[in-house]
């Protein structure tokens, strides 16, 4: 059995994607303990760290054979009608002979001397070997990610157009306001044999409204919840756990850190409880480490070093410390709601709004949203995580059955794909099945 994950986070420098990955490569092999599994990325060495049972595959691969040119750019100096017809010849050429597409790529690499000259032939290798590929858990298919979005809906396209069986775990789709593509989603995620999302609220709703029919959506939670609930200390912590994230999709700003700085002060202050940092997302422009700095920041803007909690089970041993965590990120949230933590969450873009409101509808009152954007939202925000802590004794065991729920559907979505590759395949191995596969078949 040969599987080809492509997760659509690729320096492995987030550690709640890494979750992920690594809670997805794990119910995998649980399914088939013997399943050669390769994974799409940009960092091989960083993949090696997090996971170091599965095969690197080139993210750039994906890019040279998608989108390399080889009659060049001459559809500039030819007419509209004529451009649209080379081009479209090319991508048929492309979907009818990807290998000689990919050997022909590789030689115009080698030929200009590009250490990655090889790239397009792997990752086109990788899917025409594969029994399965599947879209792991994350966050993409939304208009903050349009980049990432369509190159995982790329790697679906490709693989079904090879009769290779597809599918998604783990994903939390929207908002989607795009129409290239909103019309690209509605291409591809129809054809997948199953697609299970981490919400309900946002999700179902678009799937439904681009044509995925209803038997193939599943909602079982983040990917990360198994992982992180397993984690659960035997009593309540004595912190309260600081996330931020300072990143265009996340809305957060300087001036909104001036408004959570004092709150958060304040609130420790009135429950006598120290201030403890939960970084998730690692990247050069996009550190949570600077951002909650910049909050635990004294008057003279001096601050302890915050350690790098670079892999989710550091992380998750992080927000077990925690009776309340307070957090602008997805995954700081998901690390403590799934251990019984109650939970502020700082939204202030559609995007998180939506994303915290899933966690809210799966997990209850645990998990409370606030907007900065409104004229008190300083003293909400102190009057939230004092109430979060005064009721977290109260909240845990109600978080901790929502988490099982979440667990149990989990582990049956992917019995359940096990079975649609059982009965599609009607043997252990695609290319040793008595009868074809067909992309989109009943399930």
């Amino acid at each position: 059995m040969r599987i080809l994950i492509d997760s659509g986070s690729y320096h492995s420098l987030n550690v709640g994607d890494v979750a992920m990955l690594q809670a997805g490569i794990a119910r995998l092999r649980a399914l088939w303990p013997s399943a050669s599994i390769a994974v799409v990325t940009n960092s091989p060495a960083g993949l090696t760290r997090q996971c170091p049972d599965v095969k690197p595959v080139p993210l750039v691969g994906r890019v040279y054979f998608r989108t390399d040119r080889w009659f060049g750019r001459a559809d500039r100096f030819l007419p509209r009608p004529i451009a649209t017809a080379l081009n479209r010849l090319q991508d048929r050429i492309r979907r009818q002979w990807p290998a000689s597409v990919a050997a022909m790529i590789a030689a115009k690499r080698l030929v200009a001397l590009r250490r990655d000259w090889l790239a397009a032939v792997t990752y086109v290798r990788a899917i025409r070997r594969a029994d399965l590929v599947v879209a792991s858990g994350a966050g993409v298919f939304t208009d903050a990610f349009l980049e990432n979005a369509n190159g995982v809906l790329d790697t679906l396209d490709f693989a079904l157009e090879q009769k290779v069986p597809a599918a998604a775990f783990g994903q939390g789709i929207g908002p989607v306001s795009n129409t290239a593509l909103r019309r690209r989603m509605a291409q591809v995620l129809p054809r997948l044999a199953l697609i299970a999302v981490r919400e309900r609220r946002e999700s179902v709703r678009l799937l439904e409204g681009i044509g995925v029919r209803p038997d193939r959506v599943i909602v079982t939670g983040d990917e990360a919840i198994e992982m992180a609930n397993s984690a659960t200390p035997a009593q309540t912590g004595a912190a309260i756990g600081i996330n931020l994230r300072v990143a265009g999709y996340a809305g957060v700003t300087a001036s909104g850190i001036e408004v959570i700085r004092p709150a958060v002060r304040r609130a420790a202050d009135r429950v006598a409880a120290p201030l403890l940092p939960v970084p998730i997302a690692h990247h050069g422009d996009c550190h949570d480490g600077v951002a909650i700095r910049n909050v635990l920041a004294d008057k003279s803007g001096q601050t302890s070093t915050i350690v790098e909690l670079d892999t989710p089970a550091k992380a998750i041993a992080q927000v077990s410390r925690c009776r309340v965590v307070v957090t602008g990120s997805y995954h700081a949230a998901v690390f403590a709601l799934a251990q019984g933590i109650p939970v502020v969450a700082i939204a202030s873009t559609e995007y998180y709004r939506a994303k915290f409101a899933g966690l809210a509808e799966l997990f209850g009152p645990g998990c409370t949203i606030l907007a900065l954007d409104i004229p008190d939202a300083g003293e909400q925000l102190e009057a939230a995580i004092v109430a979060a802590w005064a009721s977290a004794p109260e909240r845990r065991e109600p978080l901790l059955r929502a988490a099982d729920v979440q667990i149990q559907h989990g582990r049956a979505a992917y019995e359940l794909l096990r079975e649609i590759i059982d009965e599609r395949v009607g043997a252990p191995s695609r290319h040793t099945a008595k009868r074809p596969l067909s992309a989109g078949a009943e399930i």
